[in-house]
């Protein structure tokens, strides 16, 4: 009998350490796709050269090796003034004096304002929306916003998204459905993608695809791919421009609707249709499992889902221990 228990407990923490492998943090799970560069830019916004980028991650599609622009140090000058989020804000919550405060704290912390986030000025900002009235001020935005640490500023969205939703907060405005709370939470989720599609580049005009989009007065719905990570899909019978901006542009997007959590979840695939049906089918990809990179469980643990090899281990710890006396 001896053996047969001897063998048991080794089965047994074998199994154990197979499940507390599995039970990595969301972020942990998902490093093996996060060192690929996926769009023009490196994990910090810098160019890769296409030398190095082979090495990593093997031939790019042409289309994303053309979308490449050195990006410029912005400017320091205190005289020329960036667009800020929320400059015109009706505070109208629930949780007025603690929501309120909220708002109001972050939005002077020049470690979360330096970021540039765009995903946080598009549809919350009136200074911004004067600046799409000139391309050198919208590229100028851009050019501040590009230069920044991407890996850095992502993680400090996230975690501003996560105190938005705290109870000393904002969270009862939140659970209310309050628009601004809950357009807030989706735009600090969305930096990431919003920050990679706002930098690519035009391999014909050599200026931001952004830039272009907005200046194009003869197809708004270039600029209206935009609101995508935001939560707005394209309307039916959209004609954007069928521009290589636009393919890299549906290319990055893909790669982030497969992650649970982004609006691009939702938004992605009817747009892409909408694309297809303009553009012709193939033009963006349209298969794609959205929100499929992780699966939730428990108290807010995300893991991947077990493979068959720690099934099986499970399933023989179940027999052996059915048939002990």
């Amino acid at each position: 009998m001896a053996p047969l228990y001897t063998t048991l407990i080794l089965i047994i923490l074998l199994c154990i350490s197979s499940i507390a492998t599995l039970a990595q943090p969301a972020e942990a799970s998902d490093q093996s796709e996060a060192v690929v560069p996926r769009s023009a830019w490196g994990p910090s916004g810098e160019i890769i050269a296409d030398q190095q980028r082979s090495s990593i991650s093997g031939e790019q599609p042409a289309h994303e090796k053309a979308l490449q622009r050195r990006i410029l140090t912005a400017s320091t000058s205190s005289s020329l003034e960036l667009p800020t989020p929320y400059d015109t804000l009706s505070y109208d919550f629930a949780n007025s004096t603690s929501c309120i405060n909220f708002y109001k704290k972050w939005r002077a912390n020049s470690t979360i304002t330096d970021c540039h986030a765009v995903s946080l000025l598009l549809a919350n900002s009136n200074s911004f929306f004067h600046t799409l009235t000139s391309a050198t001020a919208t590229s100028r935005v851009l050019d501040a916003s590009c230069s920044q640490d991407v890996s850095k500023c992502s993680a400090i969205m996230t975690s501003l998204a996560a105190d938005l939703l705290h109870s000393d907060n904002c969270a009862e405005d939140y659970g209310n459905g309050n628009a601004v709370v809950t357009g807030t939470y989706k735009d600090l989720v969305a930096y990431e993608p919003m920050y990679r599609a706002t930098c690519l580049t035009s391999p014909s005009t050599q200026d931001y695809c952004f830039v272009d989009a907005v200046s194009n007065s003869s197809a708004p719905d270039d600029y209206n791919v935009y609101f995508m990570p935001i939560g707005s899909a394209l309307s039916a019978g959209a004609k954007p421009t069928c521009s290589l901006c636009l393919q890299a542009t549906m290319d990055l997007f893909a790669r982030w609707a497969k992650k649970d959590g982004q609006s691009l979840d939702t938004t992605y695939l009817p747009s892409a249709g909408i694309i297809n049906a303009h553009c012709g089918a193939g033009f963006a990809n349209t298969s794609v499992t959205v929100g499929s990179n992780r699966v939730t469980a428990g108290a807010g643990i995300t893991i991947p889902l077990p493979g068959l090899w720690s099934a099986t281990v499970v399933g023989l710890v179940l027999a052996i221990l059915t048939n002990l006396p």
